[in-house]
């Protein structure tokens, strides 16, 4: 039945997103300092050391850097096990998904290695990445998660951000321009 009802609304409402929007800002109440288990590292991240990586997924994150960005891995020792992008200004625009303001950001990608997950790699490096640009130019910052990826809503939540909307695109009959409905989060329901 589930399965039907998945493909009549295919049908009717076209390809479909369901986002949560994520926020952080200066504003907010700061957090403790971030605590990263002993054996990681985090920090800012350039093009060199992501290519100089031997596993094939860090080497595939290689795409979101540029002008723009900001780009911060977890590591350990000399390995990086995660890593999380920000986009700004132009760079930024070429998604637009949550128009950004002057000194905003959006987190565009993060991953952190299969057998690196569940240790609190992804929670630890959305905090201090997000703490360091917040104390460095920007005052908000987004990020736009899958509305069923709840690894990735428990490591935003734990980190400190806040659920702030919920974004549904749907493109009916294929129409050439998709629609976007933004709920803001006052009328979510937990």
């Amino acid at each position: 039945m589930k399965q039907l009802l998945k493909a009549l609304a295919k049908i009717l409402l076209g390809e479909y997103a369901l986002y949560y929007i994520y926020t952080r800002s200066a504003k907010d109440s700061p957090l403790a300092p971030a605590k990263v288990p002993h054996a990681f590292t985090v920090q800012t991240v350039d093009a060199a050391m992501i290519l100089k990586s031997e596993d094939p997924l860090i080497l595939q994150q290689a795409g979101y850097l540029g002008s723009g960005t900001f780009a911060y891995a977890c590591l350990e020792g000399p390995r990086i096990v995660g890593l999380c992008f920000y986009w700004f200004g132009e760079r930024y625009r070429e998604r637009n998904f949550w128009p950004l303001l002057e000194r905003e950001a959006k987190l565009v990608q993060i991953i952190s290695l299969a057998e690196m997950r569940g240790r609190g790699i992804a929670s630890r490096l959305i905090e201090i990445s997000c703490q360091d640009l917040l104390a460095q130019k920007f005052e908000r910052i987004y990020a736009r998660i899958w509305h069923s990826n709840l690894p990735s809503i428990k490591a935003f939540e734990r980190a400190g951000w806040k659920r702030i909307a919920l974004v549904i695109e749907i493109n009916p009959l294929r129409r050439a321009e998709s629609f976007k409905i933004r709920i803001n989060s006052k009328l979510l329901i937990r």
